[in-house]
């Protein structure tokens, strides 16, 4: 956790600005008056006539302060816009700032709290924004925010909102994520399927209304799989695909269709990036896989990244796994390039009583195109995360807003003897120092 007022990256904090320097005053001197006298006694006239001029010394004394004043004052202002600007034209024009988090969740404690916050409980009036509202400015200081949208967006009738195991989530909950400043959300998981093709022809529709949000992961025929989905923003074209590991209790032939869910495949992987590649400036791919509460990455993962590598990826997002993992450069198979690895971003949220689902983390980065034309990976930082529940409250911090007082005080961290220092070690022991941490 580092000290308040730090800006991390992507966010920039207004207390940043720094005054620009006040420019030095000038005076004018001051008109002496001629005292005129005769045989040591001020004539009339004379005495006057110094009055006047006393009058004037103090005016022009106050006129030449004042214009000094304003021209200072003057100075300073466009000081401060040019300093301004400047920091503004230091910002690479080809370039777009990124940031990603792991699993949006809504278990039970989550719908009680979010009814709670509408208003009027057990209305049906399902109210998820109080969750962001302490990591929404920095989430919406990138171009572009992703999020794993966990739970599907479900209908009422017939199945009821409900939590883990079989999720069913509002159709607020869409509002609350869009109000956050995502502008990405994958919605490809192994929960899409829990109440079956309702939830995912219900969620479809749902998302749709958010022109401002790309969806990945879950389309409504194979024509629209084959659209591959990209973001463009200053003049660089980001790709995006999706695939899970699989769906509960289900095998991919019990499924209607590979498109609801996309499932991991890596020859349609490759036929999917050939698409991207023709698309866009660089490729992003979200993998659903990771073995549960393990803070290290399956062999699954590890040949899936690789193999998106050797395909084109240029970032490989992985959650499904509910606490974190490492990050990683992987080297393509034919020697060119990078490609940055995050295998587990964990729970965003997910109100979990395990100090493990409370810890997470947002990747922050910055796709910048070289002289060469190609577009690269610069500004790695991984920026811890802590989801806090206390009394009515549940909510995320960035944890270099998260005080060690505030860690005792949550209640998904009351299993810890020190909670604060748990999150730094905990963070430090599964990231480690390759790469930078914001905590």
């Amino acid at each position: 956790m580092s000290p308040d007022h730090l800006d991390h990256q992507g966010y920039k904090d207004p207390r940043s600005r720094q005054p620009h320097a006040r420019a030095a005053t000038s005076h004018s001197d001051a008109p002496r008056a001629r005292q005129v006298a005769r045989r040591g006694r001020l004539q009339p006239i004379a005495l006057l006539a110094l009055v006047l001029a006393a009058v004037m010394v103090v005016v022009l004394v106050l006129v030449a302060r004042g214009c000094a004043t304003d021209n200072a004052s003057g100075q300073m202002e466009a000081g401060a816009q040019q300093a301004a600007d400047d920091r503004t034209s230091t910002q690479p024009a080809d370039s777009v700032s990124f940031c990603a988090v792991g699993d949006n969740l809504a278990n039970e404690s989550t719908l009680t709290y979010a009814d709670s916050w509408s208003g009027t409980t057990g209305d049906l009036i399902y109210d998820f924004g109080p969750l962001y509202d302490n990591v929404r400015n920095a989430i919406s200081g990138y171009d572009v925010a992703f999020v794993n949208q966990e739970t599907t967006l479900g209908v009422y009738q017939g199945h009821g909102y409900a939590g883990y195991p079989s999720y069913n989530t509002p159709d607020s909950m869409a509002q609350a994520v869009s109000g956050a400043g995502f502008d990405v959300v994958n919605t490809n998981s192994n929960h899409i399927y829990d109440t079956w093709t309702d939830s995912i022809l219900n969620a479809q529709k749902v998302w749709a209304g958010y022109p401002n949000i790309t969806v990945i992961g879950s389309y409504a025929s194979e024509q629209d799989r084959q659209n591959v989905r990209t973001v463009e923003k200053n003049g660089i074209t980001l790709a995006f695909l999706s695939y899970s590991y699989g769906q509960n209790g289900y095998t991919q032939s019990q499924l209607p269709n590979d498109y609801y869910a996309v499932p991991w495949d890596e020859e349609a992987m490759r036929e999917d990036m050939a698409r991207a590649k023709e698309k866009a400036d660089f490729v992003i791919v979200y993998l659903h896989m990771g073995t549960e509460y393990t803070n290290t990455p399956n062999e699954q993962q590890v040949e899936a990244a690789q193999a998106c590598a050797d395909a084109g990826a240029g970032l490989v997002l992985c959650s499904h796994a509910h606490v974190i993992q490492p990050m990683a450069w992987v080297q393509p198979s034919d020697g060119s390039g990078s490609t940055l690895v995050a295998y587990g971003l964990g729970d965003f949220v997910s109100g979990y009583h395990k100090p493990d689902c409370v810890l997470s983390g947002m990747l922050s980065c910055d796709f910048v195109r070289g002289e060469d034309g190609a577009v690269g990976i610069q500004n790695v930082v991984w920026h811890t995360l802590i989801e806090h529940a206390e009394g009515d409250t549940d909510t995320v911090y960035l944890a270099r807003d998260y005080t060690d007082d505030m860690a005792s005080a949550n209640e998904l961290l009351a299993y810890l003897d020190d909670p604060g220092g748990w999150i730094r070690s905990k963070t430090s022991e599964v990231i480690g120092s390759e790469f930078q941490v914001d905590q």
